[in-house]
């Protein structure tokens, strides 16, 4: 009986500190399916691509995205951006955003070139979309 008495007290308190600290142990998260990709045009790194998904809201945090990609000699396989939620207070510049898309560099380990654009989970191509005026 003095067994279960113990594993309930530490139970207790591991859902305690969970419930006080979890703001602390990292912010939550969204994931985002990549919808499109764009270079940075002339005079651009050609070694990175800009990778675009839906994001309804207006405006967004320097460092809020993380994006990974396995490459081959033949594509980019893009997977989900996931979004981390800055703490409330936290010093954010609010980088704009059209309410309908927002873009985050993907730095590739050589030019695109020729290799095709994908989704990772269901490998269908992402479509090339010409960012900015003109």
């Amino acid at each position: 009986m003095r067994y279960w008495g113990v594993v309930v007290l530490l139970f207790a308190g591991l859902v305690g500190a969970a419930l006080y600290f979890g703001d602390e142990i990292g912010p939550p998260e969204t994931r985002h399916r990549p919808t499109a990709y764009s270079d940075l045009g002339e005079g651009g790194d050609p070694d990175t691509i800009m990778i675009g998904f839906e994001w309804p809201h207006d405006g967004w945090c320097s460092g809020q995205f993380s994006i990974t990609a396995a490459e081959t000699s033949t594509e980019v396989r893009v997977h989900d951006i996931v979004s981390r939620t800055p703490k409330p207070g936290a010093d954010c510049a609010g980088l704009g955003s059209d309410g309908k898309m927002a873009w985050e560099a993907l730095t590739l380990s050589a030019p695109l070139g020729d290799r095709r654009v994908v989704r990772a989970d269901d490998s269908a191509a992402l479509p090339y979309q010409r960012r900015g005026p003109g």
